[in-house]
């Protein structure tokens, strides 16, 4: 079969899209979005980083059009009568449209058996919806590839509580090895398994010797491509392996494509990943880990810095009005907290910004909360960093959180709309990128095919491409 991927309508080939995609990504506007800028920052600039940023012409559209309206412009590219965008915004959004993968439509590449019904199955005990629909589509497509390279042996990198072990193993018969790195996990699948088994009246294979429908469990930190030690613990050496893997985080991806080509009995892959943030860059010709993968994607000198691997992470056209309002809220808080820090004098030239995370839905119902909240975690850092002989700088009165509030909530507005922007910018282009990055990665090294496909619902499951290389 000959290799896929997943072009937009204009291009006829994978080499001609890259092309255009590296041309219009490294423009200095968009490179701004993608990395010269960071949200964060938005109250640090004069008059603010809405106006640094955006073209004028666009920040009097901005200002003046109704909030919603822009956003659905944005976001889907949906224009009313009351809009009237610049010409040069439209002809911008037009051109992100036409280079941005078309991430609903199914691809039947790899799949040929029908999806089995787990909505009624034991197997479904424990699972989310999403994760159902995950685990029905994604074991079809695997089994498939596994009829291809004529083996019922499957690793599953990142195997979490099992799901789609227990899938592979039950439906379609697999002998599954489940590589998870974090204990409790392991564990929790493994009382999965037993709850699935009493719920069935079936028991799946757990015997540590390999057989149709077994299913074992291995705890293992994976850091390369070379997985001989699971191998060999699984009992596996000289077998054909097809190894899996849904969702797998940031580096993982790369070592799950990489073990095409360092671990002699993998002999395909059919990879799901996620959670670019997590994904690091090349440091020199010899790192081996990180992006890019590929000398194709070497040779147009493309980076991809946080900021850009942070907003592929965003899916904005599965966000509705409620949930892009809750993290429109969280962005100002955190933005608005970082200009306090900064007035404050607690954030230096070595460091620029004070690392907070994510905090419960409850630190969000106003800014003093939230003030408290993050203040609490921050001044975790407090002693090793800050001279405990002056008063603890991260004591803010709510009189001055509710001061800052009331003097910049009129900036929400144009905070919402350059994370739009960016978002709807930056998030398709760099997962497009990333994901040509590993086609061409499988063959410069030897993939008898390369199939990169939609495999999932995306307003189901966000990251819902599928990357499978077939060793020749």
């Amino acid at each position: 079969m000959p290799d896929s991927f997943p072009l937009p309508p204009r291009f006829s080939s994978v080499d001609e899209y890259l092309s255009s995609l590296a041309e219009f990504y490294l423009n200095p506007f968009v490179q701004s979005l993608a990395g010269g800028v960071h949200i964060l920052n938005f109250f640090l600039t004069s008059p603010d980083l809405f106006e640094d940023t955006i073209p004028e012409q666009w920040v009097t559209f901005f200002d003046q059009a109704d909030l919603d309206d822009i956003l659905d412009f944005l976001i889907f590219f949906k224009q009313n009568t009351s809009l009237q965008p610049p010409d040069s915004l439209s002809i911008f959004l037009s051109t992100v449209h036409s280079l941005s993968i078309n991430r609903s439509l199914p691809d039947e590449n790899l799949q040929s058996k029908p999806v089995p019904p787990l909505h009624s199955s034991a197997l479904c005990v424990g699972m989310s919806p999403k994760k159902i629909h995950e685990c029905q589509y994604l074991s079809s497509t695997i089994s498939d590839v596994c009829s291809k390279v004529a083996t019922p042996h499957v690793i599953d990198l990142g195997s979490g509580k099992g799901y789609l072990s227990r899938t592979l193993a039950h439906e379609y018969n697999c002998s599954v090895i489940a590589v998870e790195t974090v204990e409790s996990r392991t564990k929790g699948a493994a009382r999965l398994d037993n709850l699935y088994d009493r719920k069935s009246g079936k028991k799946i294979n757990s015997n540590t010797e390999m057989g149709v429908g077994s299913l074992i469990h291995i705890e293992k930190f994976v850091d390369s491509g070379d997985l001989t030690d699971i191998v060999e613990r699984a009992g596996l050496s000289g077998h054909k392996i097809v190894l899996a893997g849904l969702h797998t985080c940031g580096n993982l991806s790369h070592h799950a494509l990489r073990s095409l080509v360092d671990t002699q009995e993998i002999h395909a892959v059919a990879v799901v990943g996620c959670c670019y943030n997590l994904m690091t860059e090349k440091d020199g010709e010899k790192d081996d880990v990180g992006y890019p993968m590929s000398r194709q994607l070497q040779s147009y000198s493309i980076q991809l810095p946080i900021t850009a691997r942070m907003l592929a992470c965003q899916a904005p056209a599965t966000w509705t009005r409620e949930t892009r309002e809750s993290f429109f809220t969280r962005h100002f808080y955190r933005a608005l907290l970082q200009l306090i820090f900064n007035d404050r004098g607690l954030i230096g030239q070595s460091e620029s910004h004070i690392l907070i995370g994510s905090l419960r839905k409850q630190w969000y119902s106003s800014f003093q909360t939230y003030c408290r909240g993050a203040c609490k975690r921050a001044a975790e850092t407090y002693d090793a960093k800050y001279d405990q002989s002056r008063d603890n700088p991260f004591d803010i009165p709510e009189d001055v959180a509710m001061e800052y509030h009331d003097r910049l909530v009129s900036k929400k507005r144009r905070l919402c709309i350059l994370w739009t922007l960016m978002a709807c910018t930056v998030a398709p282009l760099t997962e497009a990128l990333i994901h040509l990055d590993r086609y061409y990665f499988l063959k410069e090294n030897g993939a008898s095919e390369v199939h990169v496909s939609v495999v999932f619902d995306q307003s189901i499951s966000a990251r819902n491409l599928m990357v499978v290389g077939l060793k020749s």
